[in-house]
């Protein structure tokens, strides 16, 4: 290997250390200020001074207080009270559960989203595209097609987030030794990252 060679390798790879980490650290310091200066009028107004970092702290206190609510009783049934009557407006209704799904696939642990990391034969046959299942169905297909037809999601290069929802029968999905984190590193990196 050359010496410019050697150089420019090297110059990538603190380039690729670089660029996550500060990117990571960006989204947290916007964060936090953004938080920071939204709440710092009303905690002043509140208390009559601020610390750095309190509103932070204030938010994760009502978030952690809206969740042992929302865990009682009362608080379900209120909770589900609200949203019946939210359902009711046309745009909101739309706003509302549009949010309420994304939160719940970022939120909702792996292990309970995806049951398997799967190889499917998409877009034609003989070419595998790889997907994610949750071993959940949609009954009324299965019943029109009389196969057990999994729902599958595969998602596109470099955003794992976007992708579309196959219906595949059960039989014809190939299931992968390979963990979910591996899989989208993969489908991230659009299959450039090396797997052993």
């Amino acid at each position: 290997m050359s010496k410019l060679s050697e150089i420019r390798n090297t110059f990538l790879t603190g380039l690729l250390i670089l660029i996550p980490l500060a990117t990571t650290l960006y989204i947290v310091y916007w964060t936090f200020t953004t938080l920071d200066n939204l709440m710092r009028p009303e905690i002043s107004k509140v208390l009559g001074f601020y610390i750095p970092g309190l509103s932070l702290l204030t938010l994760l206190t009502f978030v952690f207080a809206l969740g042992v609510f929302g865990r009682l009783t009362v608080g379900k049934k209120l909770i589900d009270f609200l949203e019946s009557k939210l359902m009711k407006i046309p745009v909101l209704r739309t706003v509302y559960s549009a949010t309420k799904e994304a939160s719940k696939a970022i939120l909702v642990s792996e292990t309970e989203k995806i049951k398997g990391v799967v190889l499917v034969e998409y877009p034609r046959k003989g070419v595998y595209a790889i997907g994610f299942t949750t071993g959940g169905t949609i009954p009324s297909t299965c019943k029109k097609t009389g196969k057990k037809l999994l729902n599958v999601f595969i998602p596109t290069s470099p955003n794992p987030t976007s992708g579309l929802v196959v219906l595949v029968p059960e039989d014809e999905l190939i299931y992968l030794d390979m963990s979910v984190e591996d899989a989208l590193r993969v489908v991230i990196s659009g299959g450039f990252t090396k797997m052993d």
